[in-house]
């Protein structure tokens, strides 16, 4: 409860009644989903209740918690029983002949979770004073789950379940169907409907099932099991966590999941910290970095950010910024800029103040500028002279930040540094960004232990290399963690690959550079929506793709449109444009009328191809990434 970050909670604000209904929370791995849940079960929110009186930390997430009806003045208001898939589940997939198995180990797992928490918010012993406990409920003729017992008789039943997965599962020698189970999830109707009461009385309080790791399960479990809750309507909370691995490429690559047309069930965790929500995502994961931070060994008493430099030492690099300044100008006056028409902007930028990066990032901007106008298509008089407030109006739109880039760059100076680059690389996951900030932390953690008189921020440079470093760790771990992940990393490194041609060309015409590509509507329609066997050629293309987006690795943007044509972008990781020395930013994507978007746009669309049986493909499109299609 020390280490929780209250800002989590924002993501529910917009419900009228979170706890009343079927939620889906979402993220690719490390999104933060299972700390979300575990906040609203009982021992958690009565130690939040407890100590934050005593501890400033723990008191947002206290209110956060009464602004969202888990917390009253007096403690608790939920009642949270948490169930947690494993793969033990699927096991039973093999043999379980309409998924009755699954529903009968469900059921008796619901009855324990819901046991446990109501010990638990009672604060006795699980499970030594379940008796303490009397459950009552209307059961159907059929139903399976007693309609009156104590806590200890429940636990006995949900055992009795147990002892027989476990022995149907030793005895098998090869997977059969085996007959039993139960035909309906009667836990959830249990955990819904039953009258809870102990000595002291009935006990009242909304109640919310929490069901994590459902990406565990096999599909055929999965689909039941949403099926089910969707149809239960019972008056009770349902919350269920997975993955994105867990849904489908109709899912994932989708017009209608890019649209959220189920927003209002539907929580994907990446999708609500980004766009204008990034500063209320930045605070909140920044408030866990100063949490972690506190409570390290040596640290107690120190901010970590203060401790984050957010300037270049231009000192060491007056050097190079110098020099690289004047090969600039020695450029610029080769390509045609000696004439007339650039002499206002040559002087201004000649007279420029500031100190050697502000004046070498001028000189770069200017030469950008200079390539633009030599390359119009109608030449223009030497003696048409451009003025200063030209220029002025011309550097706009992310040009100087590309400039800087680009500039960056070629004198090895540090771009990945400062406060605000840790949440921007994290592209919203949690886990991301304490990686990140982590491997920042542990440097100013040992420069405190052995320098502790002398303390300075951690410098520019020295924080490039360490984001720099955690990006390649990313990028060598992408095989081991994807499916198909050898291929996934070849399609990866043919976008990034891309994308640095396009944004280091030297008119920066999409500036401040390029970070994505796109495929056009008609294109995602024949990954999706074709029958397999007519895109035999691409499936291998449409699952690396899929494993992508859910693996945060792509970060999917629909609506984009460009001469009247829509299209699905699709971002980098910003880990992924720190490996390729990329900027971070969101706009840079090519036109589809450039050279840009002829990666995925469908230029191979003009012919046939002949192993989709005539069908319209992308195989130029993906040869030109050096992918193979057939």
């Amino acid at each position: 409860m020390r280490l929780f970050g209250a800002g989590a909670l924002d993501v529910i604000q917009s419900f009228d009644d979170p706890w009343g209904g079927l939620v889906f929370l979402r993220s690719a791995p490390g999104g933060g989903k299972t700390t979300f849940l575990r906040i609203l079960t009982p021992r958690p929110l009565k130690l939040t209740h407890a100590i934050a009186e005593t501890n400033q930390q723990v008191k947002a997430t206290r209110d956060a918690l009464r602004d969202v009806g888990a917390l009253g003045a007096d403690g608790p208001q939920l009642l949270g029983a948490m169930v947690v898939f494993t793969t033990e589940y699927k096991e039973l997939a093999a043999f379980d002949r309409g998924n009755t198995l699954f529903r009968e180990l469900l059921n008796s797992r619901i009855v324990v979770a819901t046991l446990r928490s109501v010990v638990e918010r009672a604060e006795r012993r699980f499970p030594d004073n379940l008796d303490e406990f009397t459950f009552e409920w209307q059961p159907d003729s059929d139903a399976t789950i007693p309609g009156r017992a104590n806590g200890r008789e429940l636990f006995e039943w949900a055992s009795r379940i147990e002892r027989g997965f476990y022995n149907r599962l030793d005895e098998l020698d090869a997977p059969t169907p085996i007959d039993g189970g139960h035909s309906r999830l009667d836990g959830l109707k249990w955990f819904a409907q039953s009258r809870i009461s102990s000595a002291k009385g009935v006990i009242e309080a909304k109640r919310v099932l929490l069901m994590d790791e459902l990406q565990t399960l096999a599909p055929a479990q999965r689909g039941s099991l949403i099926e089910f809750v969707t149809n239960a309507r019972e008056q009770c909370g349902v919350w269920i966590a997975e993955r994105l691995e867990a849904l489908t490429h109709k899912d994932l690559l989708s017009e209608g999941a890019l649209k959220k047309r189920d927003y209002d069930t539907v929580i994907q965790l990446e999708d609500r910290w980004s766009g204008s929500k990034i500063k209320p995502y930045t605070r909140f994961v920044e408030s866990i970095a100063n949490l972690r931070a506190a409570r390290a060994d040596g640290f107690q008493g120190r901010e970590l950010f203060p401790l984050i430099g957010e300037t270049d030492d231009v000192s060491s690099l007056e050097e190079a910024l110098v020099m690289r300044s004047a090969e600039i100008e020695a450029e610029i006056i080769r390509a045609g800029g000696a004439g007339n028409r650039y002499s206002a902007w040559l002087e201004a930028t000649r007279g420029m103040p500031g100190n050697a990066m502000e004046r070498a990032i001028q000189w770069r901007l200017l030469q950008i500028l200079v390539i633009r106008d030599l390359r119009k298509a109608q030449s223009a008089f030497d003696f048409d002279a451009l003025t200063v407030d030209e220029f002025d109006d011309r550097s706009g739109s992310g040009t100087d930040r590309a400039a800087e880039h680009f500039l960056r760059t070629e004198v090895k100076a540090p771009i990945y540094f400062g406060r605000e680059v840790l949440s921007v690389v994290s592209t919203s996951n949690v886990d991301q960004y304490l990686e990140v900030a982590g491997a920042l932390f542990e440097e100013i953690s040992a420069k405190i232990r052995f320098r502790r008189d002398q303390l300075v921020p951690l410098s520019a440079e020295r924080q490039d290399a360490l984001v720099r470093g955690v990006a390649q760790e990313r990028w060598e771990d992408i095989i081991r963690r994807l499916p198909r992940g050898i291929e996934a990393r070849r399609l990866l490194e043919a976008i990034g690959q891309f994308c640095r041609q396009q944004t280091f060309r030297p008119s920066a015409p999409y500036a401040p550079g390029v970070t994505g590509i796109a495929i056009t509507m008609a294109d995602r329609k024949i990954l999706i929506d074709s029958d397999e066997d007519e895109i035999a050629h691409f499936l291998r293309l449409r699952d690396v793709m899929t494993s992508l987006v859910a693996h945060n690795l792509l970060v999917p943007r629909l609506d984009h449109r460009n001469n009247n044509r829509e299209y699905v972008v699709f971002y980098l990781n910003r880990l992924l444009c720190v490996h390729f020395g990329l900027p971070l930013g969101y706009g840079g994507v090519a036109r589809p009328d450039a050279a840009g978007f002829a990666l995925l746009a469908g230029e191979g669309r003009k012919r046939g191809c002949g192993r989709g049986g005539g069908n319209p493909c992308l195989t130029e499109s993906w040869r030109c990434a050096g992918i193979p299609t057939h």
